[in-house]
């Protein structure tokens, strides 16, 4: 779709800050990595900004205190996340950023409306995205998500209601999709899907089989339209989950389905489906620790005990001391470890 090509020309541009050496231009791209990933997403979390940026808690903590101070995020108190908290971009937030990315944020700033029973769901899959963007094999370049699918149409409105809003797509690039997608994305007088889509499963509930209710036949069908259309939406689906069980039983169920074939799949149907539908097992883990174990942190050597009398005896040194380069290293302990002083210039 053309629409896509706007996400796939952009690329992890605002997602990945720059590496910089300037304390102040490290704070303003974790500030702008911050808010891209709540406009795009809708909301995020602390949780999901900490696994993105890799940096210790405190950090986060002062940069989430700097931006609702600043009133660029609106925060909800939430009973599903770990961190006690869920964050929204609020109007002024949304100009800012608009501002800096030069694009459009199609959200609501009142956070009335929050679906709380999906919250976790809608957090892990940021997780999920941002992991493959940042640490997989295959060279992900670019991402969308459900809700910039949803104001597509997928799922919502027009000639695409009907069709499955996945939980996120990504842009695998023209090197691997040749490699991975059951298509010839070589041919040049074709016009192939390099996306992949992704799922999350935070539950049982579309694997339970009804006599009025049974999801997984319809779900398995509008993934086949996809997979099997020269212009499908994407050529890969990838499912997610933080227990390993849950992906055991969609395959189960989705083998189940094929093998009885009430739907009437072509042979080439099945060889597509069999090929395109993965599991990531390696993953259940880390969803597992980072929003299920309420006794997990994603640091926990984040904590550092620190004599205060050795800091003040360091503050007076750096006082008279001329070394540039024993201030300068000082200047940096104090940035590492969060301390503020007065009298140590930490520039952050």
């Amino acid at each position: 779709m053309l629409e896509l090509s706007i996400y796939q020309n952009l690329g992890t541009r605002f997602l990945i800050p720059p590496e910089y050496n300037n304390p102040t231009q490290i704070g303003h791209a974790r500030r702008i990595a911050a808010l891209y990933v709540i406009g795009r997403f809708g909301f995020s979390s602390k949780t999901v900004i900490q696994y993105l940026l890799g940096i210790r808690r405190e950090a986060i903590n002062k940069l989430f205190r700097k931006l609702v101070t600043d009133g660029l995020i609106n925060e909800r108190k939430s009973f599903g996340s770990k961190d006690g908290a869920v964050y929204y971009l609020s109007a002024k937030g949304k100009r800012f950023i608009s501002f800096e990315t030069e694009l459009e944020y199609h959200q609501k700033t009142d956070t009335s409306a929050h679906n709380s029973k999906t919250e976790i769901h809608d957090l892990s899959i940021q997780i999920c995205m941002i992991n493959r963007l940042l640490h997989s094999r295959e060279n992900y370049t670019a991402f969308v998500t459900e809700k910039e699918l949803r104001e597509l149409g997928y799922g919502t409105f027009g000639e695409l209601r009907n069709e499955r809003a996945v939980d996120g797509l990504l842009y695998l690039s023209a090197g691997d999709c040749k490699d991975n997608c059951m298509n010839n994305c070589s041919d040049s007088s074709k016009s192939y899907s390099c996306w992949h889509s992704l799922e999350i499963e935070t539950s049982n509930a579309k694997n339970k089989r009804a006599a009025n209710n049974y999801l997984r036949p319809e779900i398995l069908e509008k993934y086949r339209r996809q997979l099997v259309a020269e212009d499908g939406l994407y050529s890969r689906v990838l499912f997610f989950s933080h227990r390993e069980r849950f992906l055991r039983q969609i395959a189960a169920r989705t083998d189940e389905i094929i093998k009885e074939n009430a739907l009437g799949y072509t042979d080439k149907d099945i060889e597509v489906l069999t090929a395109s539908l993965k599991y990531v097992h390696s993953f259940c883990p880390t969803l597992y620790e980072l929003f299920w174990n309420p006794d997990s942190k994603l640091d926990k050597d984040s904590h550092i005990k620190i004599d205060q009398d050795r800091i003040e005896q360091a503050v007076a040194l750096y006082s008279v001391n001329s070394s540039n380069e024993y201030q300068q290293g000082l200047t940096d302990v104090f940035r590492t470890l969060g301390i503020k002083h007065p009298d140590i210039p930490t520039n952050n």
